[in-house]
């Protein structure tokens, strides 16, 4: 039986084509049809991508695993900057700054295996999509709590017997704690650096006590006493569930 071989160049170049193609698509005044053709794209090829990295990993070979894992990341920050720009037209605010942090913290991850040109133009361009586009957060919400600490997400040991540290890539997986479980909440508090930035004010109220959209800023059609504050509404937990493994 005759196998057909690829060398990484080849794989490389064909990951760069896509990057291309996926990023003169990441504007808001593309067509949602192809937009939408090029999430499934991305999704049909972060599986390639990963079975490479798993034959890497398979193999024992951690800077083939990190290389591949550097794609990975990459295509899914293109993935989660497109569904912004789709929720954005769909009018769901909310989702689509999700989307927008998501494909930011892909990108940040991505960067710590390689810092180059391209990483930068796509960090600058979610930059400025976040100034131009949603309102600026002078505040966020935090959230404390008790959790239990969690297995590892590299070796899947309770975290306390492994050596791996949190946040620290392994042969193409980023470590985190998993299946941890919140024992208490304890209180929040409103933050200018949340941990999670998706944990935004939502609704607020003017002086005269009506609630705002503070994506809109329309009247939500709600009226609070003004003599009792401000009123705040916003994201108070949120669990993203990204592709680091």
């Amino acid at each position: 039986m005759n196998r057909k071989t690829i060398t990484f160049h080849e794989i490389h170049e064909e990951y760069c084509d896509f990057i291309d193609a996926c990023a003169k698509f990441s504007c808001f005044t593309r067509s949602e049809e192809i937009q939408r053709e090029k999430v499934a794209e991305c999704e049909n090829y972060l599986e390639v991508i990963r079975a490479y990295k798993y034959q890497a990993i398979n193999k024992g070979d951690s800077d083939w695993a990190n290389e591949f894992f550097h794609m990975q990341c990459m295509i899914n920050a293109m993935h989660s900057f497109l569904l912004m720009w789709i929720n954005l037209k769909a009018g769901d605010y909310s989702k689509s700054w999700s989307n927008l942090v998501d494909s930011q913290e892909y990108v940040s991850v991505a960067r710590r295996i390689h810092n180059y040109e391209g990483v930068h133009n796509l960090e600058h361009r979610l930059n400025s999509a976040e100034t131009a586009i949603f309102p600026g957060w002078s505040v966020y919400n935090s959230p404390g709590f008790l959790e239990t600490i969690g297995k590892c997400s590299v070796c899947n040991f309770p975290f306390y017997e492994c050596d791996h540290i949190e946040n620290k890539i392994y042969s193409g997986k980023l470590c985190q704690r998993v299946d941890r479980e919140v024992i208490k909440t304890d209180h929040f508090a409103l933050v200018k650096e949340p941990r999670d930035r998706r944990c935004i004010i939502t609704k607020i109220s003017d002086d005269n006590g009506n609630e705002l959209d503070y994506f809109t800023w329309e009247r939500t059609g709600k009226k609070t006493d003004p003599e009792d504050g401000m009123h705040v509404e916003g994201v108070m937990f949120s669990i993203p569930t990204l592709d680091f493994s």
